[in-house]
């Protein structure tokens, strides 16, 4: 038999941390994929809120996963939306459905990256999420 430790899903986790919540005014919506009409031309509602996990690290006791969210929303609101997120998120100790969470910690702080739109702007942050296995 072998010991193969399961973790949280950090990806999830931070979905269940974000999709619905409000920040700057506005409820946000949380999504894997971004959706996109029959042009590939990005579709509302915004703010869209764009999870994505790209990597980590593993140690003999926690994994810390690299998690990346884009927010995409008219003017300077992205960035503010995302600052708003950011100091939602980020803590110790943090219990969510898909499961327990040691810390997140900002890793690049939220910033406003060039996107092609004249209507919206995208902003980007990256988070250190640490977790322990699924007992």
């Amino acid at each position: 038999m072998s010991d193969v430790m399961v973790f949280p899903d950090a990806r999830s986790a931070l979905f269940d941390l974000i999709d619905g919540t409000t920040h700057e005014g506005v409820t946000v919506r949380a999504v894997y994929h971004l959706p996109g009409d029959a042009y590939g031309q990005l579709e509302g509602p915004y703010p869209i809120v764009h999870v994505y996990v790209t990597g980590g690290s593993e140690g003999f006791v926690d994994r810390v996963d690299r998690a990346t969210i884009d927010v995409y929303a008219p003017g300077e609101q992205a960035v503010n939306i995302l600052e708003s997120i950011r100091a939602t998120i980020r803590g110790e100790n943090i219990e969510t459905p898909s499961g327990f969470l040691d810390r997140i910690d900002p890793d690049v702080t939220p910033a406003d990256i060039p996107y092609q739109s004249d209507t919206l702007n995208r902003a980007t942050a990256t988070f250190l999420v640490t977790s322990r296995p699924i007992l």
